[in-house]
């Protein structure tokens, strides 16, 4: 969808927070509670799929239809989940989260939906004859967009709300970063605390979670993840903006 330097650029972005995706998952997996895996492992694919769709070359590998369907599918499952823990009076979390996952699962259900957006707008339609190269936007890959046609008008309104709240969600998540590195007077979150003696309260606690290498358990949670949902956003939303 997106071409040259600035195509390359979000290209990154998306590689570099689908390893992270990647590092977290395998590093807890379902120790951390299956939903939270589920979390991460629908980051993985949606990391995954923005690679693929960032790049003119490989944007058509995944068919518009199939990838609308695949995210239509995770985000009523994420709205499904909203109304079972609803319903069952459990916690959801907060709508950043002490790392990516750990989030409300109506973030996910509202990026899921900014990735069906996306597929639709990729669906092959009539090609618009008014289209001409001064109406491209910087960045755009034009062949590709008039061979699909210009996306209907509703949509462009839902990419643009979409857009916005990732916007908005992307300032927060830096602004709590910033916040709580600046309090730093909480020590790292329980699973780094190996040394914990096993008889004590805290090591019932930690006892069946293995040690983690310090450079893996920098990059599986806490604010080098939250930085990198803040970057997947921003991409997200660059990416809305241009359809």
């Amino acid at each position: 969808m997106v071409d040259g330097w600035f195509g390359m650029t979000v290209a990154t972005v998306f590689v570099l927070t689908t390893l992270l995706c990647a590092v977290s998952l395998a590093a807890h997996g379902p120790r951390r509670g299956r939903r939270i895996a589920a979390a991460e492992a629908n980051h993985v694919v949606m990391g995954v799929a923005m690679v693929l769709m960032a790049t003119p070359v490989t944007a058509g590998l995944v068919p518009a239809a199939l990838g609308a369907a695949v995210f239509a599918a995770a985000g009523a499952g994420w709205l499904a989940v909203l109304v079972v823990a609803r319903r069952r009076g459990e916690a959801l979390g907060s709508a950043i989260g002490v790392d990516r996952c750990t989030a409300h699962p109506t973030h996910l259900a509202l990026v899921d939906a900014s990735m069906v957006v996306m597929y639709l707008a990729m669906a092959p339609a009539a090609p618009a004859s008014s289209a001409t190269p001064e109406m491209a936007m910087p960045g755009m890959d034009m062949t590709e967009h008039a061979t699909h046609g210009a996306p209907p008008v509703g949509l462009l309104v839902l990419a643009a709300m979409l857009a916005l709240y990732l916007v908005a969600h992307a300032v927060a998540t830096v602004v709590v970063v910033a916040r709580r590195t600046r309090a730093a007077q909480a020590p790292e979150p329980a699973t780094l605390a190996v040394g914990t003696p096993a008889g004590t309260a805290g090591g019932a606690a930690v006892a069946e979670a293995p040690a983690l290498p310090r450079a893996v358990s920098v990059l599986a949670h806490g604010p080098v993840q939250l930085i990198g949902q803040a970057g997947m956003s921003l991409a997200m939303a660059v990416m809305l903006c241009l359809l």
